[in-house]
């Protein structure tokens, strides 16, 4: 019973990070900008190599991953835009698009954390630490990137 739960916990988790995945990739094919598109194809390796890493679980691979002590992610402007589940819509431009990966990284990080909190085993935990961690950086990172763009126009 508790190996079906963990397994679903973590075919969910592969599930989240290949959604984003695809939204960095699909974005990045649709851009013109060369430094956009080299960003926006970072960030989908980075959530491939989540996914991969979820599909392949195991707890060798546990002792390579750097877990820090960090329990909240700074706020940013995500924090302060409000959120919906309607998606890009049929012509979204880059800040959109940013804005809504942002979210992603935001509720991806919520739901790690909140596995971790929750998850009795202590190598799930350390993983999905890890792994609200990696979203926490991926968050601000694109919004970095969000007020670049802003501040480029």
């Amino acid at each position: 019973m508790q190996n079906e739960k963990i397994e679903s916990i973590l075919q969910k988790a592969a599930a989240n990070e290949n959604g984003t995945y695809l939204l960095y990739k699909n974005a990045a094919d649709k851009m013109t900008d060369l430094q956009t598109k080299s960003v926006l194809n970072k960030f989908a390796e980075e959530e491939l190599k989540h996914k991969q890493l979820i599909e392949s679980f195991s707890v060798d691979m546990l002792e390579k991953l750097k877990v820090e002590t960090v329990e909240t992610s700074r706020q940013g402007i995500t924090e302060f835009l409000t959120d919906t589940d309607e998606g890009l819509g049929e012509h979204p431009d880059f800040k959109d698009v940013l804005v809504y990966a942002a979210k992603r990284e935001k509720k991806a990080y919520e739901f790690y954390s909140n596995m971790s909190q929750h998850v009795e085993d202590s190598n799930l935990k350390k993983l999905f630490v890890w792994l609200a961690q990696e979203e926490t950086k991926h968050k601000e990172d694109i919004e970095a990137l969000f007020w670049d763009v802003m501040y480029r126009e």
